[in-house]
């Protein structure tokens, strides 16, 4: 079954999407940066997401059976769970989250309990293709994130993120408004991508060009052949390049 609408979820109507109130949680006291409780009620709803469908549907034709995949910010497994029933693929998940990697666990997957944002920890080990999907926001230095990255994929990095260039979001600036790109709490997002910076962005990290794919937005068409104005949410594929191959 797919997740169900909540008020303020991504995915509402046009009009609401451009003039509707931002989004706040029912206490400003409320906020668990390690996402415990988040996970915890995921959890025991065992709802398996649609927006997890649709990582794992844009990312199969870049991987084959017996690659090996990392997913960073894995959450349950359940993206890697999708891709195993397609691919055959070997996963590991990683997150912060005992409450999250002891369901990914159950699934069959290797887990890594590390928080790569922390100053002095270090990935150990490379796959064919390491996921990062909707978890950029949702960090103040998201260089050091990808630095570390760098260097531990031989096939490909794939970064999902919310696009700031969106439509309804850049008719929300003209008429005053911020764009809400979180599900319930502001604090959830603190960087912000369109796709053009992000390109040079990725550039400038030496992590090279990437490819752009639109994976949501309200025509499915218009998201896929122009991303930067129509898609809401986006894939970057980004392979690796002569710099990251030498470390």
């Amino acid at each position: 079954m797919s997740d169900p609408r909540r008020t303020g979820e991504k995915g509402r109507g046009i009009f609401d999407e451009v003039f509707g109130n931002i989004v706040l949680p029912s206490s400003p006291q409320r906020f668990d940066p390690s996402y415990e409780e988040y996970w915890s009620e995921r959890t025991a709803t065992g709802v398996l997401t649609e927006p997890a469908r649709r990582r794992a549907r844009a990312v199969l034709p870049f991987i084959s059976s017996g690659d090996t995949v990392l997913d960073v910010g894995c959450g349950t497994g359940e993206t890697l769970d999708l891709i195993r029933q397609s691919r055959g693929i070997e996963g590991t998940g990683l997150d912060i989250s005992a409450n999250a990697l002891a369901s990914t666990a159950a699934k069959g997957f290797k887990t890594i309990q590390m928080d790569l944002t922390r100053e002095g920890i270090e990935l150990s080990g490379t796959w064919d293709h390491i996921l990062l999907f909707e978890v950029a926001e949702h960090i103040v230095d998201a260089e050091a994130l990808l630095e570390k990255l760098s260097g531990r994929f031989d096939k490909g990095l794939y970064i999902t993120t919310p696009n700031l260039g969106y439509i309804a979001h850049r008719l929300r600036l003209l008429f005053g408004r911020f764009p809400v790109t979180y599900i319930s709490d502001p604090r959830e997002h603190v960087r912000y991508w369109s796709v053009g910076d992000f390109r040079i962005w990725t550039r400038w990290l030496s992590l090279g060009e990437p490819s752009v794919l639109g994976l949501r937005g309200k025509s499915r068409l218009l998201a896929r052949r122009w991303p930067a104005l129509w898609a809401s949410e986006v894939l970057y594929v980004l392979r690796p390049t002569e710099k990251n191959l030498l470390r």
